[in-house]
C-alpha cells in the first residue's frame, strides 16, 4: 500500500489505539473492543481497514476464535523540509529461524542480560538516527543553495519548478505537466523559451539541465 494511504489510515486515532494495543500482545475483537470502549461493529471496521493495508493479520484458536496480531515490522517516515516532502515504507525483515529448531522459553535469569542486549541495540539506533538527521541537515542545505540558484536564473515560479524537476533527471514535456499539475501547453511554451535561452536542453522528446 503507498505510503500516502497508509499515512491516512493512521489519521484514526481508534486505529492507532488497536495497532498499540496489538503491539503487546495478539487480542480478539471482544477484547479490543472493551479496552478501548468502542462499539464492536466499529471496531470490526477498523480491524478490517487494518488487514486490507497489511499493518495486521488475522489468525484462528484452537476454538476457532478469531483474534488479530501485527502482521509485520513495517516503518513510515515523513520527511517534511523548506524543499522536500517524502513519504517512504519500509518493510523490515525478520530473520528466519533455523527449520526443526525448538526454542526454549527464556529462563527468569536470563531476563537481565536480554534486557542489557536491548539497551545495546537502542542505543545503536539513536546514533544511527543522529547520524541520519546530520545527513537530512546536509542535503537541506545543499538544496538550498540548489534553491537559490535556481531562483536567480528563473522569471517566474514556473520556470524554477521545471528547473527543479529536472534536476532529478531528464523528462517529457508530458511527464513535467503531470508531475508539477501544469497545463501542457504551459509547460511548451516554457521549456521553449528556456531551451532558447540555454537553460536547459531537448534531446529526442526529454528536457535536460543543460
Amino acid at each position: 500500500m503507498e505510503s500516502a494511504q497508509l499515512l491516512d489510515i493512521l489519521g484514526n486515532e481508534n486505529r492507532r489505539k488497536i495497532l498499540h494495543l496489538l503491539a503487546s500482545r495478539p487480542c480478539y475483537m471482544s477484547e479490543i473492543a472493551e479496552r478501548l470502549d468502542v462499539g464492536a461493529k466499529a471496531i470490526l471496521g477498523h480491524l478490517e481497514l487494518l488487514v486490507q493495508a497489511g499493518l495486521i493479520d488475522a489468525s484462528v484458536d484452537e476454538q476457532r476464535r478469531k483474534y488479530f496480531h501485527i502482521a509485520d515490522n513495517l516503518r513510515l517516515e515523513v520527511f517534511v523540509s523548506p524543499y522536500s516532502f517524502e513519504m517512504a515504507t519500509t518493510i523490515i525483515t525478520r530473520v528466519a529461524e533455523p527449520e526443526h529448531q525448538e526454542s526454549a522459553a527464556p529462563a527468569l535469569s536470563d531476563l537481565k542480560s536480554m534486557y542489557g542486549r536491548i539497551h545495546e541495540l537502542m542505543e545503536d539506533s539513536q546514533r544511527i538516527m543522529l547520524e541520519y538527521q546530520q545527513v537530512q541537515s546536509s542535503i537541506t542545505e545543499a538544496m538550498g543553495h540548489c534553491m537559490d540558484a535556481i531562483e536567480e536564473v528563473s522569471r517566474d515560479h514556473i520556470e524554477a519548478e521545471i528547473l527543479y524537476a529536472l534536476l532529478k533527471g531528464p523528462m517529457s514535456q508530458r511527464a513535467l505537466s503531470m508531475q508539477l499539475g501544469i497545463p501542457e501547453y504551459v509547460i511548451e511554451e516554457h521549456v521553449e523559451n528556456m531551451s532558447g535561452k540555454n537553460m536547459i536542453k531537448q534531446t529526442e522528446n526529454k528536457y535536460s539541465i543543460d
